[in-house]
């Protein structure tokens, strides 16, 4: 919104009235987002849904497009996160990611990014 917002005579009753007072004030907003939310975040949202969602789809049906696909998922995470154990273990808990998983193939673990 414009800062000259109305003629002078609504600028001032918008200061000083107290109907109108901090009616078009900015705030600042508050997010309420837990611990995990802000590292879910800061790794990036899309990525650890895309896991999620691919290994939600191995667990259903288990083949072997689906577990390659899932393990490639898997391995993109691991590099976005330089194969940060503390982090990927921490994520691993907030969501069902299945990093601790081995049935669709290997682990991740013992990569060096």
């Amino acid at each position: 919104m414009r800062d000259t917002f109305g003629d002078k005579a609504l600028r001032e009753k918008m200061l000083n009235d107290p109907l109108m007072k901090g009616q078009w004030e900015k705030t600042p907003t508050v997010h309420a987002l837990d611990p995990v939310d802000h590292l879910i975040a800061k790794v990036g949202i899309g990525i650890v849904d895309t896991v999620e969602r691919y290994y939600r789809r191995y667990t259903e049906k288990p083949n072997e497009a689906n577990a390659r696909a899932y393990c490639l998922w898997r391995l993109r995470l691991h590099r976005r996160l330089r194969n940060d154990r503390a982090l990927l273990e921490e994520i691993d808990e907030a969501r069902n990611l299945g990093l601790f998983d081995s049935t669709p193939g290997k682990l991740c673990w013992d990569c060096e990014f």
